[in-house]
């Protein structure tokens, strides 16, 4: 149901329920038809504000209802309400499937309800007017972005973690390989080829890092190596510098 409708059926609903409560506790009263509808005239606009009265027979079973206007601009209607009350309230009123006749100011409407308890809906035309429907109003749609929309031309595509037109962008995994698409988070290492790196080996196809280990451990070593050398040439020099045992100098 539509907001302006639902809001005119609600004070429909309003009004039963007003007259019902109405009642004294100790009276046993039937309940109440709500007569409502649109009023059209040919001859031009119904004003609201116009009393509207209910009648069965020459009985006076409703009264204290108006007219009013709904909807706005092109679309606005004049409508009305008004409850009839029941023949255990007022003798000769109310009984199922009775005409009630409708005054709308100083004239009876052509068309006639049928007296139910609860709301009735009946629309009124004076001269040869077509019933006016009672306005509807139709919200308009809000579309929901959706989640991998291509974007506009001259529009950056977003990427996860960055934010669309800004450098820097947090990089993500290849394609092919494990979490592709997700952001590569503290510098981790990826490969495009999974399955393929060496333990210990490049991510990015350079040298491998035992390779410059073992570089390492073998600089260490032929520097101690050399330096040995070294000794033990000094060594040897000073040893042939030494007079022979057993010489005039000992």
């Amino acid at each position: 149901m539509t907001l302006a409708r639902g809001a005119f059926l609600a004070a429909v609903l309003t009004s039963v329920l007003a007259a019902v409560s109405a009642r004294p506790a100790a009276a046993q009263f039937d309940p109440p038809s709500t007569i409502f509808g649109s009023v059209t005239d040919s001859a031009g606009p119904v004003p609201e504000g116009l009393p509207v009265e209910a009648y069965i027979g020459d009985t006076l079973c409703g009264k204290d209802g108006k007219t009013e206007y709904t909807g706005d601009g092109p679309a606005r209607v004049t409508v009305y309400v008004v409850d009839v009350v029941a023949d255990s309230q007022i003798r000769g009123c109310g009984r199922a499937g009775v005409e009630v006749r409708i005054k709308i100011g100083d004239r009876f409407a052509p068309q006639v309800a049928r007296w139910q308890a609860g709301p009735v809906q009946l629309d009124v035309t004076f001269g040869n007017a077509t019933p006016a429907p009672i306005p509807t109003f139709t919200p308009t749609p809000t579309r929901t972005p959706e989640p991998n929309a291509t974007p506009a031309p001259g529009q950056p595509t977003p990427r996860p973690g960055g934010t669309p037109g800004q450098g820097g962008s947090v990089a993500t995994i290849p394609a092919g390989s494990p979490g592709a698409g997700s952001p590569v988070i503290g510098g981790g290492v990826t490969s495009a080829t999974p399955g393929q790196q060496n333990a210990g080996g490049s991510a990015d196809g350079g040298f491998p890092v035992w390779g410059v280990i073992i570089l390492v451990l073998g600089a260490i070593a032929a520097i101690g190596g050399g330096a040995g050398y070294v000794l033990a040439r000094n060594r040897q020099s000073d040893t042939d510098d030494l007079p022979p045992p057993g010489s005039p100098g000992d």
